[in-house]
């Protein structure tokens, strides 16, 4: 499943396609009403055109996957978390700009 050119990651499939991932994969937690999380949604797609291709980019409704909000830490979305190799190696919370995001997955890679 998708949300525009992100890939949606839920409880029942966040092990196998986030944490068993070789590589980097960076995961927005969200949810409805949440007007930064719209903003850092349209930077999210835009970077993931732009990223190599052995980054994946995908996000997490934290309303309808509490558990995996409570896991790792989330109290506040958007909060974006880099996981390299299925370990989280970077947290950030709130919007960003796409050039930052971009270093940031391009570091991490």
């Amino acid at each position: 499943m998708t949300v525009d050119n992100l890939k949606a990651f839920d409880e029942q499939t966040f092990d196998e396609k986030v944490l068993a991932s070789h590589g980097l994969v960076v995961v927005e937690f969200w949810n409805e009403g949440c007007v930064p999380c719209r903003q850092l949604r349209r930077i999210l797609t835009q970077l993931a055109d732009e990223v190599p291709p052995g980054i994946q980019i995908g996000t997490v409704n934290a309303s309808e996957n509490p558990n995996l909000a409570e896991r790792y830490g989330v109290r506040a979305v958007p909060s974006l978390l880099f996981f390299k190799n299925g370990a989280v190696v970077e947290t950030r919370t709130g919007v960003d700009r796409r050039q930052v995001l971009k270093k940031l997955a391009e570091t991490h890679a």
